[in-house]
């Protein structure tokens, strides 16, 4: 004869198991989820645009601001957007060693240089700046801290001590960061030789 009592008891066993597992996958899919934003993975994350760079490198003859003085030679780099996105200057930012890249201005524009790509706008497929110098360099004219360079037949530069011509070994980054500063990227890199 079967033992009912017995049977009914094994059947009551099952029922805490069952219930202890659905407990602990309750808690396992809640703690990925809250670990999912509390790391930033449920956040809009901006794309990182994809564009292409070209580096050219030459030499040129500068002429110092003391007409007096020998001219020297200095290393000049030609950065070009090849194609790809187009960018809004704001987002970009062209680096020397981590410094602020400058670039030669216009003749009929002397004064102090300006940053790379800093000019307005969108930054798109032909646009290109030529970066004469780098370093803590103020361009709207700060105390101590500005670099005059003009773009004719021939160039002037004149560098007080925190600013520097560009030399080799020195690293030209490219770099874009996002509208909020919140993400950034490493667009293109160039050692000048």
């Amino acid at each position: 004869m079967m033992n009912f009592k017995n049977f009914s008891s094994q059947e009551n066993a099952v029922s805490p198991v069952i219930g202890v597992i659905l407990m602990v996958a309750i808690t396992v899919i809640l703690a990925a989820v809250i670990g999912a934003f509390v790391i930033g993975i449920g956040d809009d994350q901006s794309t990182v645009p994809q564009a292409s760079w070209d580096f050219s490198q030459s030499t040129e003859e500068f002429d110092t601001i003391d007409d007096n003085a020998d001219p020297s030679v200095a290393t000049v780099v030609e950065v070009t957007h090849q194609s790809g996105s187009s960018i809004d200057h704001n987002n970009l930012e062209v680096t020397v060693n981590g410094d602020e890249a400058f670039e030669i201005r216009d003749e009929a524009t002397p004064g102090n240089a300006d940053a790379i790509f800093d000019d307005g706008g969108q930054v798109s497929a032909g646009n290109s700046a030529t970066i004469a110098a780098s370093g803590d360099i103020d361009p709207a004219g700060g105390s101590g801290d500005e670099v005059t360079i003009a773009n004719d037949a021939d160039f002037t530069i004149d560098n007080p001590t925190d600013a520097s011509e560009l030399s080799s070994g020195d690293t030209i980054r490219i770099v874009w960061e996002s509208d909020d500063g919140g993400d950034s990227s490493v667009l293109q890199t160039y050692e000048v030789n």
